[in-house]
């Protein structure tokens, strides 16, 4: 019997190389981001909108109506704790990038800032009944600047953490879509709490209503911010590993502040930001006087005009995902800005002139121009915020380095402008033009006010804005950075970081 042949030798295939470290986490970053994950970082939103919403709503109303602190030293003291935080957002934001732990880059900060942040929301709206003057002064603004550093610690590696879950330029749209969808329900406790309850109607000069809505609004940050913080540290995986850069912190921060300067995308975006914010914070800050004495409202509208700036809010969010996706962000922030800056000038314009009626037309304007104008500032700040993220790309690109936390201090700084530079000048503004403080407790006292200096405050608080953001639409157009560009850039800095880890 003739045997059969030998099968021949197969040399048994190679097994497949493991990747490499790099090349697992781009793998990673690469995969879409969970939605229990995107929404739990959206609630982070919470602190920044309660807290910014609740000063820049109620505070400068309250310690100059209620407290009676002058109208200049209020917007000083409200200035000098932006002045003071400015010193200290480009150190936090330096630490936070050079920051190596277990809990990553970002969360060790938001862990610590979250408390003492909520129970200095609730100090700063109990100032103590027996201050005047310049103790007032002096209560007020060091309360303001210890709040305005908390919120530094927490909102700056909060803000950069969003930019590094997702290297997708799309996708980034979504994560800060994933704020914006949140942040209605801050300004609805806000308004609702607010004028809505604690200081519906009369009690809107009473010096006792402001100290249960502090504490609870406190409360409601302090609820976002351990979402927030619990809610994305599965996400830890696949954050970007980087090189810390040694030496003194001061000295080490002011060289990467001289770095991100000289990236022009970046010093668009920022110089943008500075004034938009400015133009915004002049007419928050002042809309309490507004709606009470410029536009007389009865007090039960009051809350209604404040709340229909929500459905504004929530609808931009969802129609930012699925717009600014489809158009350059450039182009979204410019045309949103010009409709912006035509929105704050036109009604207060046209009351000025006589061409306005009253009553419930009057109010149907009013409510639907604030939904119009919180409609537009949502896409515009959706845009602009996904572009802060992509310039951050850009300096990786051209640096070597990732300065996430750096570049959202520039953001932070500027939402802090809204209540500080805005302060300023309404204060300011309001000494120029006459109008009275301490008269929210006294019945009939704002029928004494001088018909001329209510038009003055029409002005202040409309077309004053306005001329500011369409500053900002003149410096924006600066601003060249494409999504096809975009694309390059991630594409080269893959290539680096497989080369770096594979070398």
């Amino acid at each position: 019997m003739t045997a059969e042949p030998a099968p021949p030798l197969v040399e048994p295939a190679p097994a497949p190389a493991a990747p490499s470290a790099a090349q697992t986490v781009i793998d990673l970053r690469r995969s879409k981001l969970s939605v229990p994950l995107v929404a739990a970082y959206g609630a982070g939103t919470l602190v920044d909108a309660v807290m910014s919403g609740a000063l820049g709503l109620y505070l400068f109303y309250y310690v100059t109506q209620v407290c009676g602190l002058a109208n200049s030293l209020a917007g000083l003291s409200i200035f000098l704790g932006l002045l003071i935080d400015s010193m200290v957002d480009p150190i936090v934001g330096s630490l936070s990038d050079n920051t190596h732990s277990r809990l990553g880059r970002r969360h060790p900060f938001m862990f610590a800032a979250a408390l003492p942040l909520a129970i200095l929301l609730g100090v700063i709206f109990s100032i103590p009944t027996g201050l005047h003057g310049w103790g007032l002064f002096a209560f007020v603004t060091t309360v303001a600047v210890a709040l305005r550093i908390c919120h530094s610690c927490f909102n700056l590696p909060y803000v950069a953490l969003g930019a590094e879950l997702s290297d997708d330029y799309d996708e980034r749209t979504t994560v800060v879509g994933s704020r914006f969808l949140v942040g209605p329900i801050g300004t609805t406790a806000i308004v609702l709490l607010g004028t809505g309850f604690f200081l519906y109607g009369p009690k809107i000069g009473q010096h006792a209503s402001y100290l249960p809505l502090g504490w609870t609004l406190g409360a409601i940050t302090l609820v976002g911010a351990v979402i927030a913080t619990f809610g994305t540290l599965p996400a830890l995986k696949r954050l970007h590993q980087v090189k810390v850069r040694g030496g003194n912190a001061i000295a080490r921060t002011w060289v990467d502040v001289v770095e991100i300067f000289r990236n022009r995308s970046f010093v668009s975006l920022f110089a943008c930001l500075i004034l938009i914010f400015t133009a915004a914070g002049v007419a928050s800050v002042l809309g309490l006087h507004a709606l009470k004495f410029f536009w007389k409202l009865p007090p039960g509208l009051i809350p209604i005009v404040q709340l229909a700036a929500v459905p504004g809010l929530f609808i931009g969010a969802v129609v930012s995902l699925v717009v600014v996706p489809k158009f350059e962000k450039r182009t979204v922030v410019i045309v949103g800005l010009v409709l912006f800056a035509g929105l704050q000038a036109w009604l207060p314009l046209l009351r000025n002139a006589g061409l306005l009626p009253s009553g419930p037309l009057l109010y149907g304007l009013l409510m639907l121009n604030a939904a119009t104008v919180t409609f537009v500032t949502t896409g515009v700040s959706v845009a602009f915020q996904s572009a802060m993220a992509d310039a951050a790309d850009e300096h990786e690109h051209l640096f070597g380095t990732r300065r996430e936390g750096l570049y959202f201090a520039g953001l932070n700084f500027s939402a802090k402008a809204a209540v500080g530079l805005g302060s300023l000048i309404a204060g300011i503004g309001l000494d120029v033009i006459h109008f009275p403080t301490a008269i929210a407790s006294q019945p009939g006292g704002a029928a004494h006010i001088d018909p001329a200096v209510i038009r003055n405050l029409g002005l202040l608080f409309g077309p004053g804005p306005a001329v500011i953001t369409a500053i900002a639409v003149l410096i924006f157009i600066g601003y060249r950075l494409t999504k096809a560009q975009h694309a390059t850039i991630q594409a080269d800095l893959n290539a680096r970081r497989s080369a770096a880890e594979n070398s």
